[in-house]
C-alpha cells in the first residue's frame, strides 16, 4: 500500500500536481495521507486530486467528506470522460476524505486547511516573501 501526501498547488511546469507517495510500514494507521487543497473551490481541487488518488489504487469511483470549509459542494466530478460520486457525511469532521475505488478498496485522508502550510505566507512584491 502507498502513503499520499499532496498538495493541489499550482501544477509544476511539467504540467501536473506536486504529490509524494510512500510506502505505509504499519498496515494499522487511521490515515493513508494528507492533502493540503489550495483553494475553497471543491470541484477545482478535486480535478487536481483524483488523478493523483488513481496513482494509489486505480480508478477513483466515489469521494466522501465533511460538508464544512467548502463555498461549492458538487455531488458529481466529471474527469477523465466518467463520473465520480461526490457524497456529504453529516457531523463527519472537514478534515477527512474518504476515497472508494472500482476494485472495492478505500482509503482515508487527512484534508489539511485550504490555502499555504503553516508558517508560509505569500510571496509579497517582486516574489519576495512578506514579512521579510
Amino acid at each position: 500500500m502507498a502513503s499520499l501526501i499532496t498538495q493541489s498547488a499550482p501544477p509544476a511546469p511539467t504540467g501536473r500536481p506536486r504529490a509524494r507517495l510512500a510506502s505505509v510500514r504499519l498496515h494499522y494507521t487511521l490515515l493513508d495521507g494528507t492533502w493540503r487543497p489550495s483553494a475553497t473551490d471543491l470541484s477545482a481541487e478535486l480535478r487536481v486530486l483524483v488523478p493523483v488518488l488513481e496513482q494509489v489504487r486505480g480508478p477513483v469511483t466515489r469521494l466522501l467528506l465533511g460538508a464544512a470549509n467548502w463555498a461549492i459542494r458538487p455531488h458529481h466530478l466529471f474527469t477523465a470522460g466518467r463520473v465520480i460520486t461526490v457524497g456529504y457525511v453529516a457531523g463527519r469532521s472537514p478534515a477527512m476524505i474518504t476515497v472508494i475505488c472500482a476494485d472495492g478498496g478505500t482509503f482515508t485522508l487527512r484534508v489539511a486547511p485550504p490555502g499555504p502550510p503553516p508558517g508560509e505566507r505569500e510571496p509579497g512584491p517582486l516574489g519576495t516573501r512578506a514579512g521579510r
